[in-house]
């Protein structure tokens, strides 16, 4: 009866262990998946997925992972695989919005051919194009411009993708962003115009084009000032010449 006893409580034992090893390594096969993403094994990912099946979040987690690394070919495999094409990283963004602004174009490209939604807002309103533009990530620009996104969206305080590639002097996103019928006059909640801010900073080439494309060299924010205005505060004397001779005064 003793003996009997003591195997039981042996086999309980073995039981707890056997359940608490297997445990471990499936975190540890988890903790591998995520890490192998995040540095880029692509081969790696690919064999995990084909003899382990993982959870969503798991395979969220690497999704996000191998966007941000900037790696297509597991980002593709994590889709096929059924990761979520939506999911929502930690910083709020988006996985399009995420590669937008890293400006990874073969992942934005992979992202758009699975139907992810282009013109999705982040809670401050902020898009993939508005991302991409304000890093000056011009092939990324024109994929999004290709997939349909709003030119004009724009931020609670009126900001838009323009505006954000105006004021950092962005020339060639700026004249992509006018191609796709970006409105050149459209302005924040305090008035300041795309031209306005390319004109505070100086930045001739955003002027030149701007102008070209029909924006009021005039236009006055609310505190009342103008393009012109602010290149002078700033003494941008090129700036200032060329705002004068397409009629600023």
């Amino acid at each position: 009866m003793i003996l009997f006893k003591r195997n039981l409580l042996e086999l309980i034992l073995l039981s707890v262990l056997l359940c608490f090893s297997t445990n471990i390594l499936a975190s540890a096969a988890n903790d591998d998946f995520v890490t192998a993403a995040e540095k880029g094994r692509a081969a790696f990912v690919s064999d995990l997925l084909k003899t382990n099946d993982y959870e969503q979040e798991e395979l969220n987690a690497a999704l996000i992972a191998g966007v941000k690394k900037g790696n297509a070919k597991i980002v593709q495999d994590l889709l096929e695989a059924g990761a979520d094409v939506h999911v929502i990283a930690e910083n709020g963004y988006t996985m399009l919005m995420q590669a937008s602004r890293d400006g990874r174009e073969a992942v934005v490209e992979t992202l758009l051919a699975a139907g992810v939604e282009v013109n999705v807002r982040a809670a401050d309103n902020i898009t993939a194009l508005m991302l991409a533009s304000e890093k000056n990530r011009q092939q990324v620009v024109q994929l999004l411009i290709a997939a349909k996104a709003d030119v004009n969206a724009a931020q609670e305080n009126g900001m838009t993708a323009l505006m954000m590639a105006s004021q950092n002097g962005f020339r060639n996103i700026v004249q992509a962003l006018i191609d796709a019928n970006a409105d050149v006059n459209a302005s924040m909640d305090i008035g300041a115009t795309s031209l306005m801010l390319a004109a505070q900073h100086g930045h001739l080439g955003a002027i030149y084009a701007l102008l070209a494309a029909g924006a009021d060299v005039n236009a006055k924010a609310v505190n009342g000032i103008t393009a012109l205005g602010l290149a002078s505060r700033h003494k941008h004397a090129e700036s200032i010449k060329l705002l004068k001779e397409a009629g600023a005064r």
